[in-house]
């Protein structure tokens, strides 16, 4: 990582406490901040004093549903192009679509690989790094 750059902000909100410790260690072994909780309330609070460069959301939650959280992000500037990244067991088709239409970045079914969900969220914080250069100029 260049010394220079600004270190990514990540928010992880999955419920699953294995799933979440092995998010983190991945994300922080990009050298990203992890900040990590586990239920769209927390998410909605974390978010109010916190903007994340990516955010990676579980399509279910205790309370509630990842799309919630899309939807959430969406309606406001201030995270209307933060990249979301949808982690799912199973969803339906109608749902996913539902997902796409909301401009998710992208999704990763589980179980995934450690290598494919390095990729993916290296993959969003250099688009998003990107899209803040351009939007800079």
């Amino acid at each position: 990582m260049n010394s220079h750059a600004r270190q990514s902000t990540i928010l992880l909100i999955e419920s699953d406490s294995g799933s979440s410790a092995l998010c983190r260690r991945l994300i922080e072994d990009i050298g990203a901040v992890c900040h990590a909780v586990c239920s769209l309330a927390e998410a909605e609070d974390l978010l109010r004093h916190c903007t994340p460069d990516v955010v990676i959301v579980d399509f279910e939650l205790a309370d509630g549903s990842g799309l919630d959280l899309i939807a959430l992000l969406r309606q406001g500037a201030q995270h209307r192009n933060t990249p979301i990244l949808l982690l799912t067991g199973e969803i339906g088709a109608h749902q996913l679509e539902r997902a796409v239409m909301m401009g998710i970045y992208a999704f990763l079914a589980k179980p995934f690989s450690p290598e494919e969900f390095t990729k993916l969220v290296s993959s969003a914080i250099a688009d998003e790094a990107q899209r803040v250069r351009n939007s800079d100029e």
